[in-house]
């Protein structure tokens, strides 16, 4: 007898959403008087084996479902299936409870939570982005919908633009909350240096509740590192890449070895006079060489200890990529800068850029189970970015300076190398506790710290003449300038909320909720430059006649024009503070078919700054002090059992940066640059409308239509201070419109599938521009005097249409997956001028990406991910036809394997 009873059995089946039978990735198996607890797979299928004969209670359990207990009974040796089909209950979302969560992986779990959320939002799960073509969340963000992204000439600084809201009007927030930006005039964060495959999902919320912070007129950006393991597992992803550009060319790299990480003058005692020898030399030194492959290599581990009371999750992803880009650039004005017909083109950069930049992302997670009612997490997201960036350019003149025909005239060298690193840490600790049966406290505390350090960024230009006869002169040395650049952001945060929910009948709920959030910020930013000159003496002493001649790097001489730096007066050296307080109530009321809720928040901020000037009567310090009522309400109502309909209002703000408050001042040729103490703060009124579809638990169907009204927009523009003396200065205008419309979706037929979205968005704002060219034929101008109109124009960042259309293949049974991509982004404005309708504008472009997987073993797959296939440029032009810039970056490819256990 002991024999049979020493024989052990296996419970296995799928678990599946009884109404639309299909399978529900990450649902929980749990045998009760075993304490053995699984999760479903993708397909929602589970095998648990080794159970020794008997009876067991089994409950299956999945976030907005009803639990499921079974009662089995098993026998030795025995394979038992079962099939649980869980029943959806929507109260459930609403009902107290601490420790529930989606599955923030599975694309079914992102569905769920956009269907279930009191806001308008959209998801994009880890299944999606490591299927996608995409390895870093800028990347991942513009397929979503509503979503561009902005980008600079190399290709190495990535902001997200939501609904054409430039990055200034959008919050970046870690598992909801707001990280500090090694950025050293920003606020926002650069998102390219993010590794999506320490992400979970990706959130972008188009409306806010009281107890979202209230600075996101765009959106919200909140990215969801891996957390609170379930399971034990281990997950491992390797790949390698190469840039078509470099298939075409060499890349152009220089020695880093010996580059000093503080300046002159930072390294030696007070009164130090700096000599010539101070700067290295060999950073200047550009060499031709191969590219080595981009790679990247990461991984997760999660476990459960104690009886599953302690969860750790450890997850680490590096990637070092190498990439490029040929680019022009061109500069407009008048003809003798007189009334003209129109602008020209009197100048003509070309420059290739040659970056490596390495990126890490490490995320390490515990919680602690104390009980059902008790709970505490440690949360900490590490990112560390190197950047190491080459520039060849020749900027040639057009106009002027011995032009007597095309391919005449002086042309300039300007080759520059910059280092610099970037990190981002974000520790958060918090807790959540059921304090009485209908009452949740939750907490947190939050230290936010980021930096930058760019030392020693040199440029050296050097000047040719080609004559009539296109014979060159010999090249001659101009100069050097070195810029030694670090930023310091620290954000200490701490909030509480209260949480009341109370069920009402067996359909309608209410909840209440009250909390608060306090924050303390600091920023510290210091530069200090210097400028190289060729020497004015020979080696006898005896004064030159004209610049030195140049041969290279390690023969070159100069002199130092600024001994002491500039670091105590630099425009760029500033310290700034923020303290933000903030509390909200909110109350949302339940029933079968809708959803209704709303409150306030108030939001108080003191800025306060502090820089150093040359002048006795400029502003060195202010304090700015301004308080926010920001009221929202929303409407969900159900349609049927899969659809929604969505309305909903918010008044939300967007800060200044804090280096455009500060007075610094630049000096120009012609104007000059100030910052602005004077500057508001905009604030919105914000309306959504927005029907939903999901005909099965990975499809939907989003349509919606969005209106933002802005009251004192934020922008660079050029004001007339006294007698004609100009200013470049952020200011506030008026009041901006921005309206457009949203489409969404996803569906599959069998094994074929199709997913993608549709936005398109009109803003106008009017804002003061130079007369520069005689425009009377334009009924739209209005001039406030000679030289001096208005110009209404949309907003910066923002694109009339966006298109995304993927086509899908996904075959479970064969472990195949993969996607063809295309995203179309229409005329965008990409830079305002001080000319009258003189804007630079982005060209239509069309981009196509392919990304495939397929499992070769039981835990192995192999994928790769191609993207820019059609080598798409991006092209700026002003007035309609006048070439800007042009920038070409080429194919990327990449092959790699997963492993997952």
């Amino acid at each position: 007898m002991q024999g049979a009873y020493s024989q052990t059995g296996k419970v296995s089946g799928r678990i599946l959403n009884s109404y639309s039978k299909e399978g529900l990735p990450g649902a929980s198996v749990f045998i009760m008087k075993l304490n053995i607890q699984k999760a479903a797979d993708s397909k929602g299928d589970f095998e648990i084996s080794g159970i020794p004969a008997g009876e067991y209670d089994i409950a299956f359990e999945n976030v907005g479902y009803d639990t499921l207990i079974m009662h089995v009974s098993l026998k030795g040796s025995q394979n038992l299936k079962l099939y649980a089909a869980l029943v959806e209950n929507i109260n459930a979302l609403n009902a107290v409870t601490v420790f529930s969560r989606f599955n923030n992986e599975e694309e079914a779990g992102a569905r769920q939570r956009e269907k279930n959320a009191a806001n308008v939002t959209n998801v994009i799960s880890a299944q999606a982005m490591v299927r996608s073509p995409d390895i870093n969340a800028a990347n991942v963000l513009q397929r979503m919908s509503g979503v561009t992204i902005q980008r600079s000439s190399g290709g190495d600084e990535a902001y997200s633009v939501i609904r054409g809201m430039e990055p200034r009007y959008n919050n970046t927030l870690v598992n909801g909350i707001k990280i500090a930006s090694p950025d050293e005039k920003a606020r926002f964060v650069q998102l390219d240096i993010i590794p999506s495959d320490i992400l979970s999902s990706i959130e972008i919320s188009k409306s806010l509740l009281p107890d979202m912070e209230g600075d996101a007129i765009g959106g919200t950006v909140n990215m969801v590192v891996k957390d609170a393991p379930d399971v034990s597992s281990f997950k491992a992803t390797a790949s390698v890449g190469y840039s078509q550009l470099f298939f075409d060319e060499k890349y152009v790299d220089f020695n880093k070895s010996q580059i000093q990480k503080l300046s002159p003058i930072q390294r030696n005692p007070p009164g130090y006079v700096t000599q010539p020898g101070d700067f290295t030399r060999s950073n200047l030194d550009f060499q031709n060489k191969q590219s080595l492959p981009s790679g990247t290599f990461g991984f997760t581990y999660t476990h459960r200890f104690l009886k599953n009371k302690l969860g750790i999750i450890i997850a680490d992803n590096a990637q070092n990529q190498y990439y490029g880009n040929i680019s022009s650039l061109y500069t407009l004005a008048p003809i003798n800068e007189r009334v003209s017909d129109a602008l020209h083109a009197v100048d003509v950069s070309n420059f290739n850029g040659y970056t490596q930049q390495f990126n890490n992302g490490l995320v390490t997670h515990i919680d602690y189970v104390f009980n059902k009612n008790n709970r505490i997490n440690i949360n900490n997201l590490y990112l560390y970015s190197y950047l190491a960036q080459t520039r060849i350019a020749n900027d040639t003149t057009l106009l002027g300076t011995g032009r007597v025909g095309p391919g005449t005239g002086q042309v300039f060298f300007n080759n520059r190398s910059l280092t610099q690193n970037e990190h981002i840490e974000n520790l958060k600790i918090s807790g959540q506790h059921l304090l009485l049966k209908n009452l949740i406290l939750d907490w947190a505390g939050v230290l936010s710290e980021a930096g930058k350090r760019a030392p020693d960024r040199a440029e050296i230009t050097t000047d040719l003449l080609i004559n009539s006869n296109l014979t060159r002169t010999a090249t001659y040395f101009d100069g050097i300038s070195r810029i030694w650049q670090k930023n310091d952001d620290k954000d200490y945060t701490g909030l509480l909320n209260l949480t009341w929910h109370k069920k009402i009948k067996t359909t309608n709920d209410i909840e209440l909720k009250a909390g608060g959030l306090y924050r303390y910020k600091s920023r510290f930013n210091s530069q200090d430059m210097y400028q190289l000159n060729p020497p004015t003496t020979n080696s006898t002493g005896g004064s030159t006649s004209g610049k030195p001649v140049w041969t290279n790097i390690y023969d070159a001489q100069w002199s130092v024009f600024n001994a002491q730096g500039s670091g105590y007066y630099d425009p760029n050296s500033y310290n700034a503070n923020e303290t933000v307080a903030a509390g909200y109530l909110m109350a949302k009321y339940h029933q079968k078919n809708f959803d209704l809720g709303g409150g306030a928040r108030v939001e108080y901020t003191r800025d306060s700054f502090n820089i150093n000037t040359q002048s006795l009567t400029a502003i060195t310090s202010e304090n700015i002090v301004y308080t926010d009522l920001l009221p929202s309400a929303y409407l969900k109502y159900r349609l049927s059992f899969k659809e929604n309909l969505r309305l909903s209002y918010f008044k939300s703000i967007s800060r200044p940066n804090y280096y455009e408050l500060v007075p610094y001042r630049v000096r120009g040729v012609d104007y000059t640059e100030d910052g602005n103490p004077d500057l508001k703060h905009a604030v919105a009124d914000n309306y959504d409308i927005r029907y939903e579809l999901y005909p099965k638990e990975d499809e939907q169907i989003f349509v919606g239509a969005f209106y933002k009204s802005i009251q004192n927009p934020i922008e660079f523009a050029f004001v007339d201070v006294s007698g004609g003396q100009l200013e470049y200065t952020p200011s506030n205008f008026g009041t901006a419109h921005n309206y457009g419309a949203e489409v969404a979706f996803t569906k599959y037929w069998g094994n074929i599938g199709v997913t993608g979205n549709y936005t398109y968005t009109h803003s106008a704002i009017t804002t003061p521009k130079f007369l520069y060219y005689q425009a009377n034929h334009d009924p739209n101008l209005h001039q406030i005097d000679s030289t001096h109109v208005y110009e209404t124009r949309s907003l910066q960042g923002q694109a009339n249409d966006v298109v995304n259309v993927s086509l899908l293949y996904k075959n479970v049974e064969h472990g195949v997956f993969a996607q063809l991509a295309y995203e179309y982004q229409g005329k965008t404005l990409a830079e305002v001028t001080i000319n009258y309708k003189s804007d630079y504008y982005q060209d239509p472009m069309s981009t196509l990406a392919f990304s495939a997987e397929k499992d070769i073993h039981k835990h192995f797959t192999i994928f790769g991910k191609f993207n820019n296939l059609l080598n798409t440029p991006t092209t700026l032009k002003s007035q309609g036809t006048i070439i800007v810039a042009t920038n070409i970056y080429k194919a990327s490819y990449n092959i790699g394997i997963r492993y997952s256990h």
